[in-house]
């Protein structure tokens, strides 16, 4: 198996190394004489070591630019979702807060009228009491004067 990026790097590879080698024999084979043939392929040469040198130089300083630029891509992405997580948190505790805070008070509030409900129910049941026995009282009295009245 052959990874696509591998054969796009060896193909460029082959190219630049087949294009040195076809200058370099074509300044061989130039009409000239054998001192300036070889001073032209040593300049060609150290032209070509210098123009490669530099252009790795500068993929160089791109591919790590390009990385540093990756990491702190990375890093503010990283810190934007941190925030946006602990933003989360705190409004889900708020959230929570709240609601223990008004189920506490919608508690309190029953308690409240629960107790107002059984002091007015027990209030009426106590002046129910006190005017049934007034009344019973009363009745009792009446009979018991009724009953003196008929026996004497």
């Amino acid at each position: 198996m052959h990874d696509e990026d591998n054969e796009g790097g060896s193909f460029l590879l082959g190219f630049v190394a087949g294009a040195v080698l076809g200058a370099g024999l074509g300044l061989l084979f130039a009409p000239r004489a054998g001192r300036e043939t070889r001073r032209r392929v040593q300049e060609g040469a150290q032209r070509f070591q210098e123009t490669a040198g530099a252009r790795y130089q500068d993929a160089s300083e791109k591919v790590s630019t390009m990385v540093d630029r990756g990491r702190e891509t990375y890093q503010r992405a990283r810190d934007s979702v941190q925030k946006g997580v602990d933003e989360a948190r705190r409004y889900a505790n708020q959230a929570t807060d709240s609601a223990r805070e008004y189920a506490g008070t919608a508690a309190d509030t029953a308690r409240s009228y629960t107790n107002r409900a059984a002091d007015s129910a027990r209030n009426y049941a106590n002046d129910s009491i006190e005017t049934a026995q007034r009344t019973a009282n009363s009745t009792i009295n009446d009979l018991e004067a009724q009953a003196k009245r008929s026996t004497s």
